[in-house]
């Protein structure tokens, strides 16, 4: 016979780790876990490619100080070199957390940051506009960090038995306010 305090113990904590591996979702989930890997892989190559050239200049980058020319063009006019120091440090970290699927929520939210950053920055140049200064891309980068943020990584990564790979909407939420602040405060603190 087990009291009611044992439970509701045992109803908050189902589900919070896997089971042997027969789960009854697997078939259905498989496709999902695999569409999620692909936007990984996708958000973290192309942010983590987009972080080296900001530091190091890889790929024909600008570097930190050349990316901090380009930031001062965007309307950045305090502290480039730190702010260029932390993208390209976001970016970098960022996406290698996202494509090997850890902590992913987080991860997600800081590229998000530096993608709402950028969408801010280029909104007044418009959506479609030849030369670089159109921001559908870095909104659709926004866009597929903001569905990691809430999704999380999926099965087919290193967080596979974390609980907020279950129950991903309470970080995911917490990962949400952080990309925000943390927007926010760029936008006030440089510009």
């Amino acid at each position: 016979m087990t009291s009611q305090g044992d439970d509701y113990q045992t109803s908050l904590l189902s589900g919070v780790e896997d089971s042997s591996g027969d789960d009854t979702d697997e078939p259905r989930q498989s496709g999902l876990g695999l569409g999620l890997l692909v936007l990984r892989l996708g958000l973290g190559v192309i942010m983590g490619a987009h972080g080296l050239q900001h530091l190091f200049g890889a790929f024909g980058g600008p570097g930190v100080g050349g990316f901090a020319h380009v930031l001062e063009m965007f309307g950045y006019h305090k502290q480039t070199t730190l702010l260029s120091w932390i993208t390209g440090v976001t970016e970098v970290a960022g996406g290698a957390l996202v494509l090997v699927g850890l902590f992913t929520p987080l991860a997600a939210a800081g590229l998000l940051g530096v993608a709402a950053n950028v969408v801010y920055a280029k909104f007044h140049g418009g959506f479609f506009v030849g030369d670089g200064k159109g921001f559908e891309f870095e909104l659709l980068l926004g866009l597929v960090a903001l569905a990691l943020v809430f999704t999380g990584a999926g099965r087919i990564s290193l967080e596979r038995n974390t609980p907020w790979r279950k129950r991903p909407l309470p970080l995911g939420l917490v990962s949400l306010l952080l990309a925000a602040a943390a927007s926010v405060v760029v936008i006030v603190l440089t510009r």
